[in-house]
Order: C-alpha cells, then structure tokens, then sequence
C-alpha cells in the first residue's frame, strides 16, 4: 500500500498497520466491556441508580484490576473474529497481499469450528451469559447480530476468493437466521428477527442487520432464503421510524424489558441501522427503503460534533469506542450515495486517533469521559472494530481528493 499525500489518509495508513501488528501479536483473546457486568455483585447493583453508576465507573476506571479481583476471565469472541476477517480482507484489497485474505480465512475457519452445536446451519453466541431485566441469554446462545456479521465475512470472503465451501458456509447462517432464529409476528403482519435465540426483544438494529444479510445472501447465490421473512422484518422497522428520522434502540411497549434502554436513541445502533439500509437497497432496491434511508442519514448527521466526536441523543459523555468506529464506517461506507457523508469520517477519525487511541501501539481504548479515559482494550468491542472501520474508511478514501482535515498531531 502506496503511503498517502492526504494527511489523514496517511495516518490511517499508519494506524492500521498498527491494528494488525496488535491483532496478529495479542490475538483475539480478552476482556469485553460486557464480561463484568455479569458477575452476582454488579448485577445485583445494577438494581439501583447510584450503585449502578459506582460500579460503572469503578470499573472503568480499573477495568484489569476490577476483573482479575472478581475472577473474570478473558474469552474469545466470535464477532471479533468475523469483524477482523472482514478488515482482513479489506486490506488484502488494498495492498495486494495475500496474506491478510489467508488470514482472513484462518479467522474463518476459526468460527467455521466454534458454532453453537445442535442447531439448523451455523450460528454463534457471546462467550458469557447476558442477563438484564425480562431476559437471560446463556453463553453461547445464538445471537442474531453475531451471525449476521459472521456470514457477512464468510460472504465477502467467498466473493473475493470464489471459494465454494466459504459460500456455503455463509449459506449455512443464512439457513439457521432462517430457519432457527425465533421470528416475532406482529398484529399488522410485518415481522421481527429475535435479538437472540431466548431473547424476544424487538431490537431495530439486530432486526435490519439479519434482513440485510439475508437480502445480500439472496443476491449473491440467486436462492431466496429467508427473503419472505426479510421483506416483513424491513417493513417492521421502516414503519417505525420517528418523524426526525431516527430509530429508538427498540420497541419497549408492552414488553418487560429495560425501558430505558429500548427507547434510546445512541450513535452506533443508529449507524448499524443505516448500513443494513444501504445493503437492503443495494441488494432489492425500493423506493420506501431510499427514503427511509434518506430520512435516516439526515438525522444520523446530527450526531456528531463539529470536531468529529460522535454523540448520543442524551448527550456526549462517556464517548465510547464503539460509537467512534460506527463514526469512521458508516460515513465512508454511505458517502458514495450521500455526497453530504462526505468528510464527515475524516473528522471521527482524527478525533478518535487523538483521543482513544494507545501511542505505544495504537489499540483503541474504551471510553473517555470528561476527567479521563477507561483504558480498557477490548479484542471485539474495540478493536476488531476499529480494525474494520479503518480498512473501509481506506477503501473508500484513498485516492480521494484531498479533505479540508488535517493529519492528528
């Protein structure tokens, strides 16, 4: 890969090549912001406001320390290998290596071997239990947004490599989201794909991400799995959406979930929601999912602040990591159809280079608040992320014209 005259362009450059140093020299195994959160103490703590804050920030303030005192251990988790198999092969495009598609293909075969057994096709779960209120998904529960991301990458990697085996196995998630996710009929006939296996949720992100990888499936094999189900799954959320453009995390009426957490409206899930629009289109286009789409960029620009640090609907702190690589993808993914996403990646990506990322090797911290930084280095929630944000933010901007931002100093 031929270094950039773009300032930005070059710091990325430089800031992946850390990525896959850290990657290749850490490996996928660590902690996950979620991990603690399951231990008896704070999930007891969690029942009450002021505990609940305490042990947040207890724990982002110490977040090594806090774990090894509490006996959580570090896990592998199956998006953060889907999520680098995807920055691999991003950068196997960008560089001409075949290396990083080999690696791509190691991280593949990896979560080809460690599917949730007995059930229909391939799926995946999170390494350890996720319980809140009005729901408990034990470990290894397939989770819809993990098995749609994993088939994305078992997809892309059988398009670049024309590999017939990764092509079914891509075809084996789309049987499970098919066949084996618990779909939620409505009262008005339109559908919603489950979070997870034992989670009844209606989660608009989750929900699109399944659509949008079975729509992108049907397209590439010609086969119409699960395409009933993903055309009443997108009129669900289409139909949903407010009037401002924007999509609650999901539907918190009349189910017993956090209410709280159902009706926000935060950086990244919006940005998950765009891009499985986008893929819908490309895939089946509509006219209702374009001006849905539309509709939803113009809000979604509304979350950031002019330096490029991403907000939530509530406010901007913590800024979490995970919002920052949804502010690098989505932009650079959407900027080819909306002119206005341009240069709107650039600015996250600058603010996110100064503000979480380790200058000893480039790993992306957690979250930073107003007086410091959680100094957690997250394999699946950050990472892998950053990781396949910054590929894409490359393959959509090297070769651009020059941005108006400057390299991070």
């Amino acid at each position: 890969m031929q270094p950039s005259n773009v300032a930005i362009v070059a710091a990325a450059q430089s800031w992946l090549a850390e990525l896959d140093a850290w990657v290749d020299g850490h490996g996928l195994r660590g902690y996950d912001p979620f991990d603690i959160k399951q231990h008896g103490l704070l999930r007891w703590a969690q029942q009450y406001r002021p505990l609940r804050r305490g042990t947040t920030l207890a724990c982002d303030l110490f977040p090594v320390a806090a774990r090894r005192l509490l006996g959580v251990a570090p896990t592998e988790n199956p998006k953060a290998y889907a999520l680098v198999a995807l920055g691999k092969l991003r950068y196997a495009e960008l560089t001409g290596d075949g290396a990083y598609r080999d690696a791509a293909r190691a991280a593949l075969d990896w979560l080809a071997g460690a599917g949730t057994p007995d059930v229909p096709g391939l799926a995946w779960g999170y390494p350890f239990d996720v319980t809140a209120r009005g729901l408990h998904t034990p470990k290894g529960t397939p989770v819809g947004v993990v098995c749609a991301v994993a088939g994305e990458a078992f997809l892309r990697a059988a398009e670049a490599t024309g590999d017939a085996a990764l092509l079914d196995r891509a075809r084996d998630v789309g049987r499970y989201l098919a066949e084996g996710l618990p779909f939620l009929e409505q009262a008005d006939g339109t559908g919603c794909f489950a979070y997870a296996a034992t989670d009844g949720r209606r989660v608009h992100n989750a929900n699109l991400l399944v659509a949008a990888f079975l729509r992108r499936l049907g397209a590439v094999t010609g086969e119409a799995i699960g395409a009933e189900k993903a055309a009443r799954a997108e009129a669900f959320t289409l139909g949903r959406q407010r009037e401002d453009g924007a999509w609650p995390y999901g539907e918190a009426d009349p189910e017993p979930f956090e209410a709280g957490l159902m009706r926000l409206v935060d950086h990244h899930h919006t940005g998950f929601v765009l891009r499985a629009l986008h893929d819908i289109d490309r895939a089946h286009p509509e006219s209702a999912v374009k001006d849905t789409l539309k509709k939803g960029v113009r809000f979604y620009r509304t979350l950031f602040t002019s330096s490029g640090c991403p907000l939530t609907e509530a406010g901007r702190y913590p800024v979490d990591i995970h919002a920052c690589a949804e502010g690098i993808l989505c932009p650079s993914v959407l900027m080819a159809d909306f002119p206005a996403m341009r240069g709107v990646a650039p600015k996250t990506l600058k603010w996110t280079y100064l503000n979480l990322r380790r200058p000893t090797d480039g790993a992306p911290w957690y979250r930073k608040y107003p007086l410091f930084r959680a100094r957690l280095v997250a394999p699946r929630w950050g990472v892998a992320w950053v990781y396949w944000a910054v590929a894409e933010f490359l393959a959509h901007h090297q070769g651009a014209p020059a941005e108006t931002e400057t390299a991070p100093d």
